[in-house]
């Protein structure tokens, strides 16, 4: 479903991405973990191509997104094709990216309507059962300034399922939720994995990675230290530093 192949990213002098290769299948569901600063959102951002690698090369369904490599040099699609790609991710920021001036509904149908051209009414459909599938069929004329913590999170999931994405992209969608919120939050993303649902999840809940995750991922420094399915990972890590980073994490 989404291969990455040597990928680097610079921000000036820092090298914050230095070689990923990662894998995911269909139907597949990766949890990466990670201290700070490790790369780990830079990560899934370039996936969905909210920041463009310095080098390297990602693929989805097996064809290059978003731009070539040509001559050591990145070439970028013609925008159609950029956005085509990128519809085929859904992604879910951890600060919920909702608009204030717009209700619930609003939030959801606006990428409808002004991004992919659906009319106004079937807009509106796909909106309220999507609402409606994340348990916010009561909310739907509610401002976020209205909505708690969890709630908003959720109208932020039901506007990326809007749009039927093929894979889903959570940046740590519980870190800014009251720890009795974030329960709600991680149903729903319970939920569609049990709908087979491919989700690349960063994420600094280590229960929830056992428990919904595949496979596991650790990230240090810009590189995949260690992966595997979750209990390889938790209970026999290989690697010092993914040791010593769940020691002091499961504490």
């Amino acid at each position: 479903m989404i291969e990455l192949i040597d990928i680097h990213k610079r921000f000036g002098d820092i090298e914050v991405l230095r070689g990923v290769n990662l894998s995911i299948a269909a139907g597949e569901i990766v949890c990466i973990i990670g201290p700070s600063g490790s790369g780990k959102s830079t990560l899934l951002r370039c996936i969905n191509f909210l920041e463009q690698p310095t080098s390297g090369r990602i693929l989805i369904e097996n064809e290059p997104a978003y731009y070539d490599l040509e001559g050591g040099k990145l070439r970028r699609h013609p925008e159609r094709a950029v956005v085509r790609a990128r519809r085929k991710l859904g992604m879910v920021f951890q600060d919920f990216a909702l608009f204030p001036h717009l209700t619930a509904l609003g939030n959801v149908t606006e990428g409808l309507i002004y991004g992919l051209g659906v009319g106004g009414a079937e807009a509106r459909d796909r909106a309220v059962r999507m609402l409606e599938r994340v348990g916010l069929a009561d909310r739907v004329d509610h401002y976020p300034d209205e909505l708690s913590g969890g709630q908003k999170q959720r109208v932020a999931i039901a506007r990326a399922l809007a749009t039927a994405p093929k894979a889903m992209l959570f940046d740590e969608p519980t870190s800014a939720l009251d720890p009795e919120l974030v329960g709600e939050v991680l149903d729903v993303i319970q939920d569609l994995s049990r709908e087979g649902m491919t989700m690349v999840i960063v994420t600094h809940e280590m229960k929830f990675a056992r428990e919904i995750a595949n496979r596991v991922v650790f990230v240090d420094q810009g590189l995949i230290v260690e992966e595997g399915p979750p209990a390889a990972v938790f209970d026999a890590p290989r690697h010092d530093r993914t040791k010593s980073f769940l020691m002091r994490v499961m504490r």
